[in-house]
């Protein structure tokens, strides 16, 4: 399998859109209705929406390709009031897991947080989404706070961690 990371295209935006869809349904449906994540991803996610992140310069948007079709996504958004770059989004297709398209997209994001000056990558994890969170600390994130975070009508805690990122890595 060619796999190819590259930036997110205007054209990428309904991709995009089934690959949180689908990957969400996958990940979170143990743990949320799905009716409330389709009021979150109709209310948040859709191309109206996404085109408004595409624009946004502190948004940066990465496509998996796998064998010419995509297979994954991962956003980053530069919060400047705080000088982090926050990891917003790395979702695969289900079919595309575990081969190493993840991996190759977090790169891309310690990349570009590097672009931006900082030692640092910041993400979010639904604490019951135990997969993500196990993947994340073998990586080297470390997560120092739960918040809440909603979906819909239901409410689930977020962790909120970071990654020392740079030379040494």
């Amino acid at each position: 399998m060619e796999i190819l990371i590259r930036p997110w295209r205007r054209k990428d935006l309904p991709a995009v859109r089934r690959i949180l869809w689908e990957s969400w349904i996958a990940a979170y449906r143990a743990f949320i209705p799905a009716d409330d994540l389709r009021v979150y991803h109709e209310a948040t996610y859709r191309i109206e929406s996404l085109k408004h992140l595409y624009e946004s310069p502190s948004v940066h948007g990465f496509i998996g390709e796998a064998d010419g079709t995509p297979a994954g996504f991962a956003r980053v958004q530069f919060h400047g009031n705080e000088n982090r770059l926050y990891l917003a989004s790395l979702y695969l297709l289900p079919d595309f897991q575990r081969k190493g398209i993840g991996g190759r997209l977090l790169a891309a994001a310690e990349k570009k947080a590097l672009a931006y000056n900082l030692v640092e990558l910041w993400v979010g994890v639904m604490f019951q989404n135990e997969p993500a969170r196990r993947w994340y600390e073998k990586r080297g994130f470390r997560f120092v706070k739960k918040e809440p975070f909603r979906m819909g009508g239901t409410i689930v805690p977020h962790l909120i961690g970071c990654k020392a990122i740079g030379e040494s890595d």
